[in-house]
This record gives structure tokens, sequence and C-alpha cells, in this order.
């Protein structure tokens, strides 16, 4: 797919890293100051690959595809998360469809847990694991080859001996009021493990996302349906951004 750039693209390009490092929070912020008698960034469906936050009809659409083992997913989540959430998801211009990738044994657990329940609770569940990701690879990587290799058969058993060993589940009980039953349950989804599996090899195949090492450890984004090529950062789409939704010329 060819990427994004046109003169939006190219504008983005000739701002200075002053801008692009810019935080969302600072009032000279570049984005359109909207205001909205709705938060859209509490606002969360399902859809037919992923889950929607924002403004169902906001003008434009962000696409992300994570991994939660991916290290440049983590560090978007700190980064790119709260600035989307308060610039553009909640005056509802913009809305991020979350799309999930599988490449680590917990992937697939942790995605059936973060759609676990009605669909409002996606979003914080999603964010919970991202950030948790440093702590639960260092307890991966810790554990004996033997209980790696016994979490990585994809079966209902391995995904919940992952999720009891990582202890997701007691977070999911202290932090969202999850029970042992509920959280059974949504591992057990034989149904729905095969559909997010399903739909990920749709979007690898329909926008040719990588599957090697290096393409699974970062986020790819699509914009308005086009696959933003060589974008994988907040540093490489706050410039895109910020020159689509500038804020309009003030008229003397």
């Amino acid at each position: 797919m060819k990427a994004i750039i046109g003169a939006a693209g190219l504008a983005a390009l000739c701002l200075s890293q002053t801008a692009a490092a810019q935080s969302l929070e600072d009032e000279r912020s570049a984005f359109k100051d909207l205001t909205s008698k709705k938060a859209w960034h509490a606002t969360v469906e399902e859809t037919e690959r992923g889950h929607l936050i924002g403004n169902p009809e906001a003008e434009a659409r962000l696409v992300m595809f994570v991994s939660y083992a991916c290290k440049g997913c983590y560090e978007f989540a700190f980064r790119g998360d709260p600035e989307l959430d308060l610039a553009l998801l909640a005056p509802g211009i913009l809305n991020l469809e979350i799309r999930p990738r599988f490449n680590h044994p917990a992937d697939l657990p942790l995605s059936l847990l973060a759609s676990c329940g009605e669909p409002a609770k996606f979003k914080v569940n999603h964010a919970i694991f991202m950030r948790e990701q440093k702590r639960w690879m260092d307890a991966w990587n810790g554990a004996s080859a033997f209980n790696r290799v016994n979490w990585s058969h994809g079966t209902i058993p391995s995904r919940r001996s992952l999720v009891n060993a990582l202890d997701f589940d007691d977070l999911l009980a202290r932090r969202r009021g999850y029970s042992q039953m509920d959280i059974g349950r949504c591992l057990s989804d034989r149904g729905e493990a095969a559909r997010l599996l399903a739909n990920s090899r749709a979007d690898t195949e329909e926008f040719g996302l990588p599957i090697d090492a290096d393409g699974f450890e970062k986020p790819h984004f699509l914009f308005n349906g086009k696959l933003m090529e060589g974008i994988h950062s907040w540093d490489d789409l706050y410039p895109i951004l910020a020159e689509r939704f500038k804020p309009e010329p003030v008229e003397e």
C-alpha cells in the first residue's frame, strides 16, 4: 500500500522537532481547539475486527494494529494514547480503532481478556495490559523453559495457566472487578479465539502487515483506510495529525 504523503504529509514533514515533541496538553497545541457536549473518548464499540474508541461519525479514523508483547506499542501507550485521548478523541473529530496482532503466546489470552464482557470495558482493560508489559515480560523471561513451552501450546489449559502464572487474573479481579468465573469463561471461548486469529490474518493479508520479528515490535497504522508506511511511533504520527487537524486561520 502507498503511504499517506500528499500535501498534508509533506507539510507535516517540515514541522520542527520541537513541534513533533509537543505535548497536546499544552495550551499552544497545534490541534484544533474544539469543544463537545459529549466526552467521546469514553465511547467504545466492538467492530468487525477490533474495538472503536470515540465518535463513530468522526471526520477521520485511525486504526492501530498492536500486539501486547510489542515494545513499540508499549511505548506508544505512554506517549500517544493520552495525547490522542485529550486532543482528538474527546472532542469527537477522530476515532481510534484498535485491532490485535498475534505473535507472542500471551497475545491471544490478553486479547480475549481485554474484550471480556461489555465493549465499554475494553479501553481500560487494553490500557492496563499494555502498560503492564514490562512487568509480565520480566516474569515470562524469568520463567523456566518448561513453563514457557507449556504456556505456548495455544490450548485453553495453557491460556489459563499463563494468565494465572503472570497474575493477570489477580490484576483483573483487583482492578476491574472480574470474577474467576468471568475470566475462565472468556479464556475458554473457542469461537472468539478463532475469530480474533482469523481477523488478524485477514488484516495482515489485506494491508500487507509485516510478520517478521521487527514488524511485530512496533505498531502499524491506517489513516482513513490507507496504510501509513514508515509511521510506527508517536514522534512519527504527531506531525501528520498536527497538520491534518491544525486550527483554521483566523480571518482578520
